[in-house]
């Protein structure tokens, strides 16, 4: 008499969960739809702002870190806000919501294909920039400095960071959207100018984009003096106590916040409001 496992006793396979079902056929579809460009893409953004910018301005040789991250969050922001509005658009969100799978299963799928599909852009950014710049080097066409492996390293952490919550945020807003093109047109401008602002001016602004740390002066209007926000590198070097401290403080509100618009962003995508959008 054969048990639970089968006949022939071989272990039932488990069940596979629904954010993964989810995750590869949006994995499966996007791939399908972009095909090659995503290298392409990268490879002129990477011979632009990964070797061109750091070879004529070396003030800048930390650049290509931040266009590395940066190039999580795009795809990943792209990618999520397309997750529910373009099913919309397309018309096979009804056959989606007609599945057996579960509301959150469908919300972390979702959430999981993006986050993957922007860390892997930011990935392949750091995988292509690397060696180009190291071949350039070589041939002698760039003294430009190359960031430490500390610095590598955390820009690769940091792209998986920002894709998951440009991919959280993104189904929030994908989930109540009737388009993709009502998203792209709710506040361009402050998008535009939150995401300059974190991406590059805050960092220019701490000197984290020199390749020596050192913030750029600014004039005081109306006198001959400047000042440089570079006060938390000079904390760091008098309280390295203080500055993990609230290092880990700010961490901590940060995991916060992502789990709380996680939270939101399941809720969002239960059938009931999905239908009503």
């Amino acid at each position: 008499m054969s048990g639970p496992a089968g006949a022939a006793g071989t272990p039932a396979r488990r069940p596979v969960p629904d954010w993964q079902l989810v995750l590869r056929k949006e994995l499966g579809d996007l791939l399908g739809r972009v095909g090659r460009k995503p290298l392409t893409r990268t490879l002129g953004v990477v011979g632009l702002f990964g070797l061109l910018v750091p070879l004529r301005f070396t003030a800048v040789a930390n650049l290509p870190v931040f266009f590395a991250v940066f190039m999580a969050f795009l795809p990943a922001r792209l990618v999520a806000i397309d997750s529910l509005a373009g099913e919309r658009e397309r018309g096979t969100l009804e056959s989606l919501l007609a599945s057996p799978l579960s509301d959150a299963g469908i919300a972390v799928g979702k959430v999981a294909a993006a986050t993957l599909y922007g860390a892997l852009r930011g990935w392949l950014f750091v995988a292509v920039w690397i060696p180009g710049a190291l071949a350039a080097r070589a041939l002698g066409l760039s003294t430009a400095p190359l960031p430490s492996v500390g610095v590598v390293a955390a820009a690769l952490a940091g792209a998986v960071v920002v894709a998951y919550a440009a991919a959280v945020f993104g189904v929030w807003q994908s989930a109540r959207a009737p388009s993709v093109r009502a998203i792209v047109e709710s506040g361009g401008a402050l998008r535009l100018a939150v995401i300059v602002t974190v991406f590059f001016v805050g960092p220019w602004l701490l000197g984290l984009l020199s390749p020596t740390g050192e913030a750029p002066q600014l004039p005081v209007p109306g006198s001959g003096d400047s000042f440089a926000l570079d006060g938390v590198w000079d904390l760091a070097a008098v309280s390295p106590a203080t500055t993990a401290l609230l290092a880990v403080l700010a961490a901590l509100l940060g995991a916060l916040v992502l789990w709380r618009l996680t939270s939101s962003t399941v809720r969002r995508c239960r059938r009931e409001s999905l239908a009503l959008v």
